[in-house]
């Protein structure tokens, strides 16, 4: 008898580490010693985390991602920005005013946009009000993306264009909240008043399995992941007939399980599988079969 022993499916652990770490030193340590910060997407996943997690509050791998600019795509430090006072704000997506200061806002939210066309090296104002995304698409259509501000010289060139009061979208936004793997988050058991959107990552509740933001820099122990593979034994009975060879001879123990190893990859079975025979209590492998059930006198018997 020959069984499947593992599957290819890889399935995903956790494991609390009890250390007091910030978010971004976590994510370094579980990345160095597992693979990541705890991605906890599914209900299943939720109730593992709070076994682990036991009645303490640990960092798992949910941020808010960094900002990024549609063309080009993040923002590389240091960077020029030009924040209104008390921005940025908790919205996701950035407009500009005619005095050239940021501000953000819900990418839902509709306003006059501006696009930048690479072939002429313009900004062009487009008065038409339109959410962010749309106003993204309408760009990418007509010209080459919603602008890029990377100087004083981008800022004030696209502030200029704008009638008086006017505000209009520019190409900066940022992912509100996202997984370590870059995967969007979405659906998530926020405890009660959150998220605060003033800070940027994400812990889970052992007692109660919600998540929580908290400053990134805050010291808590945390969550990693590693993928492995499941695996399984079982105890197969191998019966043998009578012969000169001497069965309790290692020699002819190894080659016997050499022969069954074989026998596996001539049957496709190709994943890792480990062989050993079973030490009866009495410390030998092999009986004969009159030894045990009083029938098949000629056969000797052992499990492997």
């Amino acid at each position: 008898m020959v069984c499947h022993l593992q599957s290819d499916q890889l399935v995903r652990q956790l494991h609390l580490v009890d250390l007091q770490k910030s978010w971004n030193d976590a994510q370094q340590y579980c990345r160095d010693e597992y693979i990541d910060l705890a991605i906890v997407n599914s209900s299943a996943l939720i109730q593992e985390a709070q076994k682990r997690a036991g009645s303490t509050e640990a960092w798992i791998g949910l941020s808010k991602s960094d900002w990024k600019w549609s063309q080009t795509g993040p923002v590389q430090s240091p960077w020029f920005n030009f924040w209104s006072l008390g921005q940025p704000g908790t919205g996701e997506c950035v407009i500009i005013s005619k005095l050239g200061l940021w501000s953000t806002k819900p990418c839902s939210a509709t306003y006059y946009f501006v696009c930048y066309d690479a072939v002429t090296n313009k900004y062009i104002l487009v008065q038409n009000f339109k959410t962010w995304s749309n106003a993204k698409s309408y760009c990418r259509q007509r010209y080459t993306d919603l602008s890029t501000i990377n100087d004083w010289s981008d800022n004030n060139q696209t502030a200029f264009i704008l009638p008086t009061t006017v505000h209009a979208w520019i190409g900066l936004y940022r992912n509100y909240w996202t997984w370590s793997n870059s995967s969007t988050a979405s659906n998530l058991p926020w405890g009660l008043r959150q998220p605060n959107n003033s800070v940027n990552c994400a812990t889970i509740d052992g007692s109660t399995g919600s998540f929580n933001s908290h400053n990134c820099d805050d010291q808590r122990p945390f969550l990693c992941s590693t993928d492995v593979k499941p695996s399984a034994s079982r105890s197969v009975k191998v019966q043998l007939r009578a012969g000169s060879a001497d069965l309790n001879d290692p020699t002819v123990q190894e080659s016997i399980l050499q022969q069954v190893r074989e026998k596996l990859v001539e049957q496709g079975i190709r994943e890792e599988v480990k062989l050993r025979w079973k030490t009866q209590p009495d410390g030998k492998i092999f009986h004969r079969e009159e030894e045990t059930a009083g029938y098949c006198e000629k056969e000797d018997c052992g499990s492997v």
